[in-house]
């Protein structure tokens, strides 16, 4: 029966969301709602019903590429080159904006520099996957300011790249911090040259003699395989796994197979998109909450 873990908390996953989604909508509130509530009832600091939280993390990541490289097939380069000053002006501002926010929040709670800087790191990175699934629900994903926020929250996913790098760097050399940021930032220009590279001049002919077999279980085998693939490469070499997803999703937006490409795989991805929502949820620890009740909501005020 150990073999069936996995099985078993898949069931019980996406049972419980059912009914908690039926219950959102129902009561005319966002279905994400209830998929968060679901997690946290479910998880390990009220029911504890998941054996191994960490299964239900690793599928749940699987959602999150799913989702990023489907927008990326809805999307274009034409789209993302009319965004581009906006979102990279305005995104580097929110994120520097943000960031001081946080240390200020963190130096009134009395954190150590180095947690501070940390804690002003997450404040300044939104979660890009509830962004977009909000907007999807509200069918507002190709209006313009959809489009830049969606701009906006990819400078906040490319900004990931020299913060791994800083951190650990705080209190040590300029210089050592400067190589590190140097090296990280280097691998990041190679990785998006690559990803260019090959999805201009490779990934259209593969996908044309995939499509010749005339199979489609091996065009959406062709599909999910890059879109893994593609998370998989950024997340190695430092990047977010939703920032490469994008990618892959955007280049085959570019060709002929783009809608054949979504309709396959939006049904997995819906699945899986529903498991990252449960287990973020999980992650929730509403005792901590019940402690801390003046900070958490100090905190939540300053940032909204």
């Amino acid at each position: 029966m150990e073999d069936l873990d996995l099985l078993a908390s898949m069931a019980i996953v996406l049972g419980v969301a059912l009914f908690a989604g039926l219950l959102a909508n129902r009561l005319k509130l966002p279905v994400i709602l209830g998929y968060l509530v679901s997690g946290v009832v479910i998880g390990p600091h009220v029911l504890g019903l998941i054996g191994d939280v960490d299964d239900v993390e690793t599928l749940a990541t699987i959602g999150v590429v799913l989702l990023m490289f489907t927008l990326g097939l809805e999307f274009s380069l034409a789209t993302l080159r009319k965004i581009g000053m906006i979102a990279v002006f305005g995104g580097i501002a929110q994120v520097l904006v943000t960031i001081a926010l946080g240390l200020g929040i963190a130096w009134c709670l009395d954190f150590p520099v180095k947690e501070s800087v940390l804690f002003g790191f997450f404040i300044a990175l939104s979660s890009t996957i509830i962004v977009i699934k909000t907007l999807m629900d509200r069918g507002e994903l190709g209006s313009p300011h959809g489009r830049i926020m969606i701009g906006i929250l990819l400078i906040q996913d490319l900004s990931v790249v020299p913060m791994i790098a800083v951190l650990p760097q705080l209190g040590d050399s300029g210089t050592a911090l400067l190589q590190d940021l140097g090296w990280a930032l280097g691998k990041a220009a190679v990785f998006l040259g690559v990803v260019l590279v090959l999805g201009f001049w490779g990934l259209r002919l593969f996908m044309k003699r995939v499509v010749g077999e005339r199979s489609r279980e091996l065009f959406l085998l062709t599909v999910v395989c890059i879109c893994l693939g593609a998370g998989f490469a950024s997340h190695y070499l430092g990047l977010s796994v939703a920032l490469g997803a994008f990618l892959a999703g955007l280049l085959i937006r570019e060709s002929e197979y783009s809608q054949q490409a979504l309709a396959d795989i939006r049904p997995l991805r819906d699945v899986f998109a529903v498991l990252f929502f449960v287990a973020l949820g999980m992650l929730a620890d509403p005792g901590f909450v019940a402690d801390n009740p003046g900070k958490v909501a100090g905190t939540v005020v300053a940032v909204v």
